[in-house]
């Protein structure tokens, strides 16, 4: 997945009036999540409620709609938020 993105994602999820915010870096070595913000500069930042963030996961919310419906929130690279769909794509289905 590091080959087909290049690229640091900072999550800032919110709920119920805070913010949680989580790291995607997906730009070298074998990749690595974790929670706080990017270690190195994010490409972009996105900023989602928890609910829609489980929905983006899911797959049953597509990124751009969310984007073009102000529930999904991007600040910095906006052509690096194209590769959500290779990320949410091949990213293993659970059933929550």
């Amino acid at each position: 997945m590091v080959k087909k993105v290049k690229a640091i994602f900072q999550w800032d999820i919110t709920k119920d009036g805070k913010t949680s915010t989580w790291t995607v870096d997906l730009k070298s070595g074998n990749g690595e999540i974790y929670e706080g913000p990017a270690k190195k500069k994010a490409g972009c930042t996105l900023t989602v409620a928890e609910d829609d963030f489980v929905k983006l996961v899911g797959g049953e919310l597509d990124s751009m709609k969310a984007f073009m419906g102000g529930k999904l929130k991007i600040k910095g690279n906006i052509m690096l938020a194209q590769k959500l769909s290779v990320l949410f794509a091949d990213a293993p289905k659970s059933k929550l």
